[in-house]
């Protein structure tokens, strides 16, 4: 038991008093008497010729255990563990909501994720960043509670709420206690009905993300990425603005467009709600039918995006489609080698997935060339970004200044070895054996069992998809992966960016393709030059 300080202050100035009056009450000392010196006795040394002798003891002779002739050996692996899937079943609310339902009953927790099937794929040209403003403006009050009383009532409920866009859906998240289900129930259905657009919070919120998008500029990676989908979509196509938006576009942005965005979009049909945790289908239905009764279906419009500009033609003899981006005295360069990829829904979608792993999507050829081999670079990776059009392919990575052009030169060659020669058995199998291991982490939580279900309801899967996506990752051959390496990496449909120093980067750049030069927002400057 500890003793309180007061106590132990209390005992020490007791003490110290104590010793005080004693102190003062002790006899003077008796006189010293003297005490006549002893002298030692001599001692004669003693010299043998014996050696010394030693104090380790001898050697244990090593031990031996009834078990020794079993350790000697590791034990044969096992079985491969199996891993099933969750299952889910669907079900439609009276307003036509479908609801996707994954029970899990071993904790009193539960994930709700509505996911609105229109997100920046949705953005007209001339507005992008529609949707995520949107989406960010939802939970900033409705037209019965103020953001403040949003956030407090969730935060006495313990509860968790965000919302956010995608290019391909718009969602509103709520996760929750069990017991606390009916009141974090009744501010998200209100959320998601009743949004107020209120001017003065969008005002606030606005003015937030134009310092988020003017900060962009000083990250090199990021302006290379957005850069990239400039030079391969275009500025007529959505996916060639941020997701976020630029600052021109969100300084046009106004209530009335968030209104009418979210009238055109978040509707019942066009939404889907998944739910992952510990409720049931009655309960659902009971709970979601009377807070949901006043979100009524609409029309949707049908959102057709602009085909991606045909690939930049290039002078004679050119190899590559080259813009640079000025970050004078840069002691590295960020590089990003891509073209526009697949859709969600592509057949060729596993052996993609597996092609990728092998050039670049883990420690791969990339890393072990412009990393282990060459030393030019931290990393370097490669990735396809499937949605419900084709989104872009991107490799590259951030590299030493004076190895910038040599670093693209390797990055096209590595691009170019998975279309000529065949991958080997043991890269084939380590990729496969990657993802198909890696496979189960994806439903670690309610939230990512969530987000495995909505790509099945967002992209139009068939429900069997998770079932089946391990067996046909191990279906994949050597002939698969050259053949969709062939058919999606395209040496003509290749463009390069940039960004490092103007000055001395040009030249050897030129080694590799036309160069043209941009500047931070990914706008021309100057034409490619002639070869």
């Amino acid at each position: 038991m500890k003793t309180p300080l007061g106590t132990i202050r209390g005992f020490g100035s007791f003490c110290g008093a104590m010793l005080l009056v004693a102190a003062c009450a002790t006899p003077p000392a008796p006189p010293a008497v003297a005490i006549p010196a002893i002298a030692a006795p001599r001692v004669t040394p003693v010299v043998s010729s014996a050696p010394p002798a030693t104090t380790e003891p001898p050697p244990s002779p090593p031990r031996t255990t009834p078990d020794a002739p079993f350790r000697a050996e590791a034990p044969p692996p096992g079985p491969e563990p199996q891993f099933t899937v969750p299952a889910f079943k669907r079900f439609k609310l009276p307003n036509g909501l479908e609801v996707v339902l994954a029970e899990f009953h071993d904790l009193p927790l539960c994930d709700f994720n509505l996911y609105v099937k229109s997100g920046g794929g949705a953005n007209p040209p001339e507005l992008p960043g529609l949707a995520e403003m949107t989406a960010n403006m939802l939970d900033e009050g409705t037209t019965t509670r103020s953001a403040l009383q949003i956030a407090d009532q969730l935060s006495v409920l313990g509860a968790n709420l965000s919302t956010g866009s995608g290019w391909d859906s718009s969602t509103v998240a709520l996760s929750t206690l069990t017991r606390n289900l009916d009141g974090a129930l009744a501010v998200w259905a209100d959320i998601v009905q009743s949004p107020k657009f209120d001017e003065a919070e969008f005002t606030r919120v606005r003015d937030n993300v134009l310092t988020a998008v003017t900060r962009r500029k000083d990250s090199p990676p990021t302006v290379a990425q957005l850069a990239l989908v400039r030079v391969l979509f275009g500025m007529r196509h959505p996916y060639g603005w941020p997701l976020a938006g630029v600052e021109d576009s969100l300084k046009k942005l106004s209530t009335a467009d968030l209104k009418k965005f979210y009238q055109a979009n978040y509707r019942p049909n066009n939404a889907v709600l998944i739910v992952a945790g510990d409720t049931t289908e009655a309960e659902l239905r009971a709970k979601l039918t009377p807070l949901l009764k006043s979100w009524k279906p609409g029309r949707i419009a049908a959102h057709k995006l602009a085909a991606p500009p045909a690939p930049a033609a290039t002078p004679a003899g050119s190899k590559t489609h080259i813009a640079l981006i000025d970050k004078a005295a840069a002691p590295q360069s960020s590089v990003r080698v891509g073209l526009v990829g697949i859709d969600r829904q592509n057949p060729d979608y596993h052996a993609v997935i597996v092609m990728n792993l092998i050039l670049g999507g883990g420690f791969y050829r990339l890393d072990l060339n412009l990393r282990e081999g060459k030393g030019w670079t931290y990393g370097a990776r490669s990735s396809f970004d499937a949605r419900k059009t084709p989104g872009p392919f991107s490799a590259g990575g951030e590299f030493v200044a004076v190895h910038t052009a040599e670093s693209v030169g390797e990055i096209l060659r590595e691009i170019n070895g998975m279309r000529d020669a065949d991958v080997t058995d043991a890269e084939l199998a380590r990729a496969k054996d990657q993802i198909v291991k890696s496979f189960p982490a994806r439903f670690a939580t309610r939230g990512s069992v969530a987000g495995q279900l909505a790509d099945i309801a967002v992209y139009g899967l068939p429900d069997s998809y998770l079932k089946d996506y391990t067996r046909k990752i191990m279906a994949v051959t050597k002939d698969d992966v050259r053949r969709v390496a062939r058919k999606y990496l395209e040496p003509a449909r290749l463009a390069v960016v940039v960004v490092g120093d103007e000055k001395s980067l040009r030249e050897p750049l030129g080694k590799y393709g036309s160069v043209e030069v941009r500047d931070l927002d990914g706008n021309l400057l100057l034409a490619p030059n002639k070869e």
